[in-house]
């Protein structure tokens, strides 16, 4: 009997030890996903496609060896709150490296998600790009509860396809360089929306993250003409707010 008791006591401390190692070994690499309009795509200010926050993000996890995969290619240029959501519905597959990946999918596996989006639906109603229609601004306010009311669809279907981190980006004020007479009269809608937004965020325990300080401070990182893309500096202050809170809240676990 008292064999058998070593034996069993042996067998319980050898499992014990192999638990241990296997979380003191698993895989720690994230797998990164970066959704939403021409932010995500990282479109320019001068209609072309180069590097977007994602990419800076991902060259820094890259860098600190905890990468295990990137895509930014379900991004997409004007794409609005209901694109995406139309995209989760049909489970839109993508090629990588010649290999098929279904949005889905990729959220079932993703350790990180980033979401710009909702952009195109607020700047749409006030005619970005076109002559600013000021009699539009009266009821602002509830087509921006209207779009929220997409945007959140859009958050319940990511969190019930992704149990991991999600960030989402608030909005920015793209005037700042170009009118101050339009900076001001847009900037108590920008604050509106981000409002909105976060609070929705909050609701399905994802990250809210602000830039609307950062650009405010940096008009810099818009050019001097109607035109809502920050240049590379902007993708790049876009990048620092997601890597200190994947510091934070993900490489710290």
């Amino acid at each position: 009997m008292k064999r058998r008791h070593k034996l069993l006591i042996g067998f319980i401390i050898t499992g014990i030890i192999l638990v241990a190692i296997f979380f003191l070994t698993r895989d720690k690499k994230i797998y990164y996903l970066s959704l939403g309009d021409s932010l995500a795509a990282g479109q320019t200010p001068y209609n072309t496609i180069d590097k977007s926050y994602g990419d800076y993000v991902s060259e820094y996890l890259k860098d600190k060896e905890v990468l295990e995969f990137y895509t930014k290619d379900f991004a997409k240029s004007g794409y609005r709150s209901i694109d995406l959501l139309n995209d989760l519905e049909n489970n839109k597959e993508i090629k990588v490296n010649g290999k098929k990946i279904t949005i889905k999918h990729a959220l079932i596996k993703a350790d990180l998600v980033t979401v710009s989006i909702g952009s195109n639906d607020l700047f749409y109603k006030l005619n970005v790009g076109n002559e600013f229609d000021l009699n539009e601004v009266d009821d602002i306010y509830k087509y921006v509860d209207e779009s929220i009311k997409d945007v959140d669809k859009l958050l319940y279907e990511l969190r019930m396809s992704c149990k991991e981190q999600i960030m989402v980006f608030g909005f920015y004020n793209p005037f700042t360089n170009f009118s101050d007479t339009l900076s001001n009269l847009v900037e108590p809608i920008i604050k509106y929306a981000n409002n909105k937004m976060e609070n929705l965020v909050r609701k399905y325990d994802m990250t809210f993250v602000d830039i609307h300080d950062t650009f405010l401070a940096n008009d810099n990182y818009l050019p001097s003409t109607l035109e809502i893309h920050p240049n590379k500096d902007g993708y790049k202050a876009m990048a620092d707010k997601v890597i200190s809170l994947i510091d934070e809240k993900t490489l710290a676990k």
